[in-house]
This record gives C-alpha cells, sequence and structure tokens, in this order.
C-alpha cells in the first residue's frame, strides 16, 4: 500500500506513521498543498491522507484538486486536534479522525474500507 500523507506537523507525520508501521509499502510525506498536488499527479497512491492543520491550501480547496487531478483516489482527512473545522469536507464525502481521540485501529479500517471501495469502483468500470 502507498499512502500520500500531506502534513506540515511532526505530531500528526509521526501519528500515521505509527499506525501503520510495516503494513505501508510505502509513505510519501508532503510538506504543503502544493506538494501533495505534485505528487498526486506523478504517483500512484492508494490513498492520501490530509492534515486539515497544514498552513497554505485549504482542506477543501486541496480536496477539490485531488478529486480532479486522480479522480476516484481515496482522501482521508485527519487533525491533530478538535479545534480544526472539518465540516466542509466532511460534508463534500471525505472522513475525518481527530488523531489520538480515534478507537484503536479505526484510522487502518477506515483506509481499508476506502480503498475497497475503490476497487469495487475500478472493477465494475466506474471511477
Amino acid at each position: 500500500m502507498h499512502i500520500i500523507l500531506c502534513s506540515d506537523s511532526p505530531v500528526v507525520r509521526e501519528a500515521v506513521a505509527d499506525r501503520f508501521g510495516t503494513s505501508v509499502d510505502r509513505l510519501t510525506v508532503c510538506d504543503s498543498g502544493m506538494e501533495l498536488l505534485a505528487a498526486v499527479r506523478t504517483l500512484s497512491a492508494d490513498v492520501v491522507v490530509l492534515d486539515l492543520g497544514t498552513h497554505g491550501l485549504g482542506g477543501l480547496l486541496l480536496v477539490s484538486a485531488v478529486e480532479q487531478l486522480a479522480p476516484g483516489l481515496p482522501i482521508l482527512a485527519v487533525s491533530a486536534g478538535a479545534d480544526v473545522d472539518a465540516r466542509p469536507v466532511v460534508q463534500k464525502g471525505i472522513p475525518h479522525l481527530v488523531l489520538g481521540a480515534e478507537r484503536d485501529g479505526e484510522m487502518q479500517a477506515l483506509i481499508a474500507q476506502l480503498i475497497g471501495r475503490r476497487a469495487a469502483a475500478l472493477g465494475a468500470g466506474t471511477r
């Protein structure tokens, strides 16, 4: 599995890496939204994990841009605290987790579910 993580927070980076350990074949880390867009455009990934607290381009703008560049690529929004307003991305259908408040294995289960939906859609010939 290849995850592209967009976060400028060492806390979020460590939290995501800790939750996946050796089950991730590749973890590409982007410091900014612009780096994320370049990575999505050039790399084949299974899922994008987007830290809504990353400075620069807003979460909703990034979600829309990723959907344009890589239709069907699953996105999971995360934040390090409950102070981030995730409503705009959640209303768009993007799942959101507050790191540290999620239940054991919740992030892994959500990503597996997102990847499974994408595989089913691709198998059915839709994106």
